[in-house]
């Protein structure tokens, strides 16, 4: 039952980084498609991370926390995109991470302000030369199954990846040797510092699971150490989780207090609002930047925003002109006012950029922000690039992400009024897929991809040529350098210095990715539900310390 502002009860009804490191453009194109937003246009980060601390403020998780918590309850969620595999090493839905977050645990843990801290671990160490890592395992956590989680567990999932097709596969080819030389020890000794490597133990993808789990080329029953269990998922439909009562990490302040979490299937938008505006839901993910003011504006719900979940851009090809030109770009550049297409697309929830790093990490460049529109600047950029008459070129946007749509109808608007003439192609996810990013037949589109907490995903992966989803031609041999010895610093100083002289050439020359906006993950929630909402890499949530006021 969800009491309304007034006192009132009514009866409730019953009735949410990223692709593989190692996967190849063909395989990628074949686990988009079957994953749709999840993959590129919402592409999680996954190619890479940082190192072991950094500082800034974290991913701005809502936070409701008044009261005492309560123990018990159903919390009824209606879920924005249904639970796809529910194997952690496999499966890249954001859908499906959301949920698998709460059941499966890894050896370290993102914290909100981007530092990595022991989790499963209770302590780790890396050797003076950062090439061996060394793990002390916490002792009495056990499995869902009643298992005791031993070093053979974390070894035997990771030799998973190691020696199969999975989504963080790639990364061991910088480790020589896993090591479980003792119930509670691990060890990982690297080929080289790699300083990403313990940034992607803190992801899903290199999650614990028993070592007869890790024998299975795909996991369909879910067994892990996190704070609830896997109770049964009716495809398409429904997802239900239960509170694990012997849960190792249980305290009277972090809970896991609610004792189920039963996730409905509501992929339209608008049912979804309208049904948790009628009490049916508890908590929805998924609001529409058009539906922010109605969820303002109702009666005992709140409404949270939680940065970054996205970052959208405009990409453009370097290796084709106009784009080859980098005055023909920076003409582009300029002739963008950047808040306008940000209103127009997120109503107001979203956030300029012009740097990939996430927003309050200590990547972003504090002296570089977007370029203000300014049409003498555009037409000293067209005269530069012999264009002074402007240019055309076709602009293909994936139909299927309203917002980008949105957005490239006042881009479009304002290069014609620069002189510029981007001629708008609506093309569905799939031919977005096949003819913009897999044969590069294009000149101007836009895509976006998930939260970028760990900074090699940013820099690295879309951005470098050696990066999985490179795609926009645009190469600097200065850049490449910096970003390159980045993957090898363990210090956040140092490592941010380089992420900022890498930010300056990526501005100033004008890379074929023109950065637009954050978009945060958007949640209505009814008053009674209390405790922090969403979790610190901006695109999954964590419902251990959540409960209900009721």
């Amino acid at each position: 039952m969800r009491k309304n502002s007034k006192g009132a009860e009514s009866n409730s009804s019953n009735s949410h980084r990223p692709l593989a490191e190692r996967v190849g453009r063909r395989a990628f194109l074949g686990a988009a498609v079957s994953t749709g937003a999840a993959a590129l246009a919402g592409c999680s980060g996954g190619n890479s991370g940082d190192g072991s601390s950094s500082g800034g403020d974290g991913g701005d998780t809502a936070t409701v926390t008044s009261g005492t918590p309560k123990q018990g309850g159903t919390l009824q969620w209606g879920g924005a995109v249904p639970v796809q595999g529910l194997d952690p090493h496999i499966d890249t839905s954001a859908a499906s991470k959301r949920v698998l977050e709460n059941i499966y645990e890894e050896v370290v843990a993102l914290q909100d302000d981007y530092s990595i801290e022991p989790h499963l671990a209770s302590s780790f160490e890396q050797s003076e030369d950062n090439t061996l890592l060394t793990f002390e395992l916490r002792e009495g956590v056990t499995f869902h199954n009643g298992k005791e989680m031993t070093s053979e567990d974390v070894l035997a999932s990771y030799e998973r990846v190691q020696n199969g097709d999975y989504l963080a596969t790639g990364f061991f080819d910088f480790v020589e040797e896993l090591r479980a030389p003792d119930d509670y020890t691990f060890e990982i000794q690297l080929t080289q510092p790699f300083a990403p490597f313990l940034a992607k133990m803190a992801t899903a993808e290199l999650s614990v699971m028993p070592a007869e789990k890790a024998e299975m080329d795909m996991v369909e029953e879910p067994i892990g150490t996190g704070p609830y269990k896997f109770e049964s998922r009716e495809i398409e439909t429904s997802f239900t989780m239960v509170r694990n009562e012997d849960y190792w990490g249980t305290s009277e302040e972090d809970g896991p207090f609610i004792d189920r979490i039963v996730k409905q299937e509501v992929p339209d938008a608008s049912v979804r609002l309208q049904s948790f505006l009628s009490e049916e839901y508890d908590f929805i993910n998924g609001v529409a930047p058009k539906d922010v003011s109605r969820v303002e504006n109702a009666s005992g719900v709140r409404l949270e925003k939680q940065f970054p979940k996205s970052l959208v851009y405009l990409g453009m090809n370097c290796d084709v002109e106009p784009f080859d030109n980098k005055d023909a770009r920076l003409a582009l550049d300029y002739a963008i006012d950047k808040q306008m297409v940000a209103e127009a697309a997120l109503y107001g929830t979203g956030e300029t950029t012009a740097s990939p790093a996430a927003p309050g990490s200590p990547w972003v460049h504090p002296d570089i922000g977007p370029r203000e529109r300014d049409l003498d600047r555009v037409q000293e950029h067209l005269d530069a690039a012999g264009l002074s008459d402007g240019y055309s070129a076709t602009f293909k946007i994936p139909q299927s992400y309203p917002t980008q749509v949105q957005a490239a109808e006042v881009i479009s608007n304002n290069a014609a009024e620069a002189g510029i003439d981007l001629d708008i192609q609506r093309i569905t996810w799939n031919t977005w897929l096949s003819d913009v990013y897999n044969d590069r037949n294009f000149q101007a589109t836009t895509s976006s991809y998930l939260a970028l907490w760990y900074p090699d995903v940013s820099f690295y992966k879309f951005l470098h040529p050696d990066g999985a989803f490179f795609f926009t031609n645009w190469t600097n041999d200065k850049y490449n350098s910096l970003v390159e010895e980045a993957r090898t610093i363990y210090d956040d100083d140092e490592r941010a210095d380089l992420y900022h002289q890498a930010t300056e050439i990526l501005h100033e020359e004008r890379a074929g990715h023109l950065f637009l906006w954050w978009q945060p993950s958007i949640y209505g929630a009814a008053d009674q539900y209390k405790g922090d909402i969403g979790a610190p890499d901006g695109s999954t949530l964590q419902f251990a310390n959540n409960w209900l006021d009721r």
